[in-house]
């Protein structure tokens, strides 16, 4: 007998479920209050530039989505020109931080990062989220040593994950998840809003398109 391969391992998917479960148990208001988010003016208003006024307004339509009223500043990183960033080998620098402070946290952000909108998106989400996990970190399923993981899980539960899928296509990196956990996580998501798969789909291409029907098709 021929068995379907799943997309990843009962011990990943066990925890993905764990951090749902958390979520729903802990901190429900995070849970009723997640959308589906899609890169579409339907739910970010910033228009489209390279400059700092513009990497505020992306984060503060973040913020607007997520439901946070954190008092977050927001810093550009010094960066060489293109052409001495490669010169100098460092084009695959550190997009963006997260600086915890009980008064006053920071997030720092690479500038050229812009240029790729949904990147810029998927990076002050998953920064934004360190934010909003910083005082549970130690609570969730997994504990510290999964935080970084964690945290791109949180992105796609507070409903970012057809942002997280696209922006890791896009840009040919996979942050701390693989895209195979990213799709795992967002068709629980869709299953348990009760969304139509469609309404994902059709703002993914080719793989991770392909990726979302698979692990809606395990699940």
């Amino acid at each position: 007998m021929f068995w379907k391969q799943s997309l990843i391992g009962e011990d990943l998917r066990h925890w993905i479920e764990d951090n749902y479960d958390w979520v729903h148990e802990h901190r429900p208001t995070w849970w009723k209050t997640a959308q589906l988010v899609t890169p579409t003016r339907k739910h970010f208003s910033a228009t489209h530039g390279d400059d700092h006024k513009t990497a505020q307004a992306v984060t503060h339509d973040i913020m607007r989505l997520l439901g946070m009223d954190y008092q977050i500043q927001l810093e550009p990183l010094p960066e060489l020109p293109d052409e001495l960033r490669h010169e100098y080998g460092k084009s695959s620098e550190v997009v963006g931080e997260y600086w915890h402070d009980d008064d006053a946290p920071l997030i720092t952000y690479r500038p050229s990062l812009l240029r790729t909108p949904l990147a810029f998106i998927n990076t002050m989400v998953h920064e934004l989220i360190h934010a909003r996990l910083a005082p549970v970190a130690d609570e969730l399923p997994g504990g510290l040593v999964a935080h970084e993981l964690a945290t791109d899980l949180h992105c796609i539960i507070a409903g970012f994950g057809v942002i997280q899928l696209q922006a890791a296509e896009q840009m040919g990196w996979t942050g701390y998840m693989t895209q195979p956990s990213r799709a795992v996580a967002l068709a629980e998501f869709l299953r348990l809003k009760e969304f139509e798969p469609e309404q994902a789909l059709k703002h993914l291409s080719g793989r991770p398109n392909r990726w979302l029907k698979k692990a809606m098709k395990a699940a």
